[in-house]
């Protein structure tokens, strides 16, 4: 064989082996599965996806008064130097410090009520794993920044969405905030199943606002199939 040719298939080969392995957990029982198992599972199945956040832009003045919070949504304040008092080079400095924002890098958005995905979790002897009762399709987002106000999952509740085509959005019902000792929270979205997803709505959006940041993220109900049934 031609060494490049022979160099391709031994590339592609390798390739196919890890994919098959990195997949190895659709092929078996979840009664068999293991701790390799579950961790492909939640590090990047059809159930797992790891986001990276925007940023909402800062809200004016009007808006924030509007809104009733004068600080809602708001840069960093300009100081002296913005508004020329050190000269227009300063004050140029100063206002692009005030609207410059940290990267509010990633998070982690499971569709917490599959079986797959609670089944490695407990697999993975995963702690503090959300819980909830009645019958809801739950979404969670994990590794959400400070801060938390109060009646916080209000808020939220009231800005997050499933989106399918041709068919009404639907809100969830209920916002969970699972808060941890580094600071950061798990935001858990609680989806009544009496609007039942069905393999024919195919793209189910999941659209979410926290705070100043926003994440929308499209889950594929081909793709959300374990031993030949659809697990949401």
């Amino acid at each position: 064989m031609h060494p490049i040719l022979r160099s391709s298939a031994l590339a592609f080969a390798a390739v196919t082996v890890l994919v098959s392995e990195d997949s190895s957990w659709q092929s078996k029982p979840i009664a068999q599965w293991d701790d390799h198992d579950a961790k492909q599972v939640l590090a990047g199945s059809p159930w797992v996806k790891n986001v990276t956040l925007q940023r909402v832009r800062d809200l004016s003045a009007s808006e924030r008064r509007e809104g009733g919070d004068l600080e809602a949504g708001t840069g960093r304040g300009v100081g002296l130097a913005g508004i020329g008092l050190f000269g227009p080079t300063r004050a140029a400095q100063a206002i692009a410090r005030a609207h410059a924002h940290p990267d509010p890098g990633t998070v982690v958005v499971r569709w917490e009520s599959a079986l797959p995905v609670r089944a490695a979790e407990t697999k993975a002897g995963e702690i503090g794993i959300p819980a909830w009762e009645g019958d809801y399709y739950a979404i969670a987002v994990y590794g959400v920044p400070p801060p938390f106000r109060w009646n916080f999952a209000n808020e939220l509740k009231g800005v997050a969405f499933l989106k399918r085509d041709q068919k009404k959005d639907r809100k969830p019902s209920r916002v969970l905030i699972l808060r941890h000792e580094d600071g950061f929270a798990t935001v858990v979205y609680l989806f009544s199943r009496s609007a039942e997803i069905t393999k024919k709505d195919r793209n189910v959006q999941f659209v979410a606002q926290i705070g100043r940041l926003f994440l929308a993220q499209v889950f594929d109900t081909e793709e959300m199939q374990f031993q030949g049934k659809l697990e949401l």
